[in-house]
């Protein structure tokens, strides 16, 4: 959540996780053509609840899913799995450091300017990370279906490992880049922030022009992660039609496909809300009203929501997965009534 000062006062309207949102311009008198109002801002904060609750299941089932995963050899040698528990790693580092951003930039407390751009390096490279491994295991789920008899040549443990440090160093590196291009233009690394921001807009032309850079490379990101999901999605769905999967309305296939891409759908599209919000509000096309309550629905519910989903969606289907958790707790259960 990046915080607006508008008129003195302030509302709660966006996700300090992308630097694409980060776009805010300091100024303490006027932001838009909109009028601050204590009305708004209370209706603003009623959209932290939902966030807040999102955000506790994330920290509490995440772990569950971690350890299960870790504790277990075979889980922790299967490719599927390892994918798996780097999106629980990166949703938990994602909500971390977004709810320590957001507590400060809500409290006011100025965060030097290289303590706020780690940690907004790091949200980012959470986001984009998990992005990149969903469709890592799209791609995975591909080959262990249409290549069975390759897919541990192609996908072995090391080569899975290779394949993550890879996704970490390219969803770090980004964030970088944009941070040093931005301190090239200002060049006061150690000042202190009002509000942690990476981005804002404003008299600066330059700035103007890499807020509008990065809008582009973000969608462009994105695009293209969506395309391959949807492409290798519609070559399962060719190659597997006349095996019978799909004949049943209720089939596992069916569930399977449709509750991945309503996850998957909930991960990406609100950073495409994000980034067409930034750039509506730059041009002029949409008011600060309008992009108050986008960027609050937007990132009060969806951008937090799949984070709580994902465990429950995607982590228990696994048969395993679910089979693990149920002895870990039942074995607890049957050592407590031992104990009495």
């Amino acid at each position: 959540m990046l915080i607006d000062y508008v008129n003195n006062c302030t509302i709660f309207i966006s996700n300090p996780s992308l630097p694409i949102t980060s776009n805010v311009s300091f100024n303490n008198n006027t932001i838009g053509d909109s009028e601050c109002n204590s009305e708004s801002a209370s209706l603003m904060w009623m959209f932290l609840i939902p966030a807040a609750i999102f955000s506790i299941v994330t920290l509490l089932v995440n772990p569950m899913i971690l350890v299960s995963i870790l504790k277990k050899d075979a889980l922790r040698k299967e490719t599927r799995y390892i994918l798996l528990a780097n999106v629980m790693v990166s949703d938990l580092i994602f909500i971390l450091f977004n709810s320590v951003i957001s507590t400060c930039n809500i409290i006011q407390w100025c965060l030097h300017k290289a303590l706020c751009f780690a940690m907004i390096v790091l949200t980012f490279a959470a986001y984009s990370s998990c992005v990149l491994t969903f469709t890592a295991m799209v791609v995975d789920t591909y080959i262990a279906i249409c290549f069975p008899l390759h897919y541990y040549s192609l996908l072995s443990m090391q080569r899975t490992r290779k394949i993550l440090l890879a996704i970490w160093i390219f969803s770090t590196f980004f964030p970088l880049l944009v941070f040093l291009i931005s301190e090239s233009l200002e060049g006061n690394f150690l000042e202190a922030q009002n509000v942690c921001l990476m981005l804002y807009y404003g008299p600066d032309e330059k700035k103007n022009n890499l807020v509008t850079v990065v809008c582009a490379l973000a969608i462009f990101f994105l695009l293209i992660c969506s395309v391959m999901i949807t492409f290798f999605y519609i070559k399962l769905y060719s190659m597997t039609r006349k095996s019978g999967i799909w004949v049943s309305r209720f089939s596992r296939a069916r569930i399977t496909l449709l509750t991945h891409s309503i996850l998957l759908c909930l991960y990406i599209v609100p950073a495409f809300i994000l980034t067409a919000e930034v750039m509506m509000f730059k041009n002029r096309v949409i008011g600060m009203d309008a992009r108050i309550w986008i960027s609050a629905c937007n990132n009060g519910l969806m951008m937090i929501m799949p984070r709580a989903l994902s465990p429950i969606l995607y982590g228990l289907r696994y048969r395993e997965l679910s089979a693990t958790l149920k002895h870990w707790f039942s074995r607890k259960r049957v050592r407590t009534d031992s104990c009495r």
